[in-house]
């Protein structure tokens, strides 16, 4: 008898995301340039952010089961592999070098 295996396909991060942890309420996300290894979104705020894209495996949280997936950057990314800018020549020119 063969087993079946079920393969996930990657959920890659939307468009329009909603950053969490900002404490800016109804902040949104929209993406500006991306390819598979960094992308560029604009924050309804007038802030830029550029960062690399994180790839965060399948796996149980809090109960709940989550498939392999690309994630948006959090707090403690900002410095190591996230950064924000004012301008989209600041963010242009940082995307270009990572």
């Amino acid at each position: 008898m063969e087993t079946e295996v079920k393969t996930e396909k990657l959920v890659r991060l939307p468009e329009i995301v909603e950053p969490r942890g900002t404490g800016i309420p109804d902040l949104k996300a929209k993406l500006i340039e991306r390819t598979r290894e960094k992308a560029i979104y604009l924050r309804s705020d007038d802030v830029y952010e550029v960062f690399r894209v994180q790839i965060t495996p399948s796996g149980e949280m809090f109960g709940r089961w989550y498939p392999e997936r690309e994630t948006y950057p959090c707090n403690e990314d900002f410095g190591k592999t996230a950064w924000t800018f004012r301008t989209l020549e600041r963010a242009r020119d940082k995307y270009g070098k990572i």
